[in-house]
């Protein structure tokens, strides 16, 4: 079968930037949590670009994109995304988050409203918390990987390598993070093995959590504007006593729940409830 999507590499920001595209229509963007890349969106990029062109990024550092030292706060990570989207052509567009990736959406459509319509969000706060406000203990202990991740980067990436696909498994396989343990097939975890060993992926994957503690929590605290456009926030089993609340904090229509039997990874999961919930949001972008 042919895949619906082409593979294309442009420089934004001083790097090689990695990013698929499909369909027609108007754009929607897709953003990518960790420990995944583009490939994450695999199966709901076909049936979404019947009605859409559909642009999958890999964020810098991550998937196939360009490594740089720096700039793995999330605002900075959005205005890779902003400059890509003008590069393309576009100028409004719908935009998708997972993950981190939900975090660097948060930001592009903070800092440009005018390019974002509407917001959809998979199982992700806008940030882990706001610099100054408390973390609850529950929170601090169920994310205990943030600490592990972000305290020091280097070190975790030198631990990790020793197994990259075994330590990657856990969250893939495991029933904190994932309702079946059967989601993930071979094939998959090879793909994201495949790109976390390439050299500087995975400190590159850990410094999104070294700013998501540091610098991301500063910004957020100076984010006092809520967001206008339409949101759409679904929780897996993982944020589902975090996210409504942590959304309806910083954006004025905020709509979506809990997706039943589902764990973090929902576009993975529950493919078809995604590309569902993601055509009936979107469709008003092609009015």
């Amino acid at each position: 079968m042919t895949e619906p999507w082409t593979h294309h590499h442009t420089l934004i920001n001083g790097f090689k930037m990695h990013y698929v595209i499909a369909g027609s229509g108007s754009p929607v963007v897709l953003v990518h949590g960790w420990p995944q890349s583009w490939y994450e969106w695999r199966k709901i990029i076909p049936a979404l670009a019947e009605k859409h062109t559909v642009i999958a990024v890999d964020l810098r550092g991550l998937g196939d994109s360009g490594r740089p030292d720096t700039g793995y706060d999330k605002r900075t990570l959005a205005d890779d995304v902003y400059q890509l989207v003008n590069k393309l052509g576009y100028s409004k567009i719908g935009l998708v988050g997972h993950d981190w990736g939900g975090a660097v959406s948060y930001y592009l459509s903070y800092d440009h409203p005018e390019m974002v319509e509407r917001l959809m969000i998979l199982d992700m706060i806008p940030g882990l918390g706001r610099a100054g406000e408390p973390m609850p203990v529950e929170m601090a202990t169920k994310f205990w990987h943030v600490f592990f991740h972000g305290g020091n980067p280097d070190l975790a990436a030198k631990l990790v390598a020793h197994d990259v696909r075994g330590y990657l498994t856990y969250f893939y396989r495991s029933t904190v993070y994932n309702y079946s343990p059967a989601v993930f097939t071979t094939e998959d975890i090879d793909e994201y093995v495949r790109v976390y060993s390439a050299p500087g992926a995975l400190k590159a994957g850990f410094q999104l959590y070294a700013t998501g503690i540091r610098e991301d929590m500063i910004n957020l605290a100076a984010c006092t504007k809520k967001l206008k456009m339409p949101v759409l926030a679904w929780a897996g089993n993982l944020l589902q006593d975090y996210m409504m609340p942590a959304w309806q904090q910083v954006a004025d229509n905020v709509e979506g729940g809990v997706v039943p039997e589902c764990g973090h990874f929902i576009a993975e999961e529950k493919p078809q409830f995604a590309t569902d919930e993601a055509l009936k949001f979107f469709a008003p972008l092609n009015d």
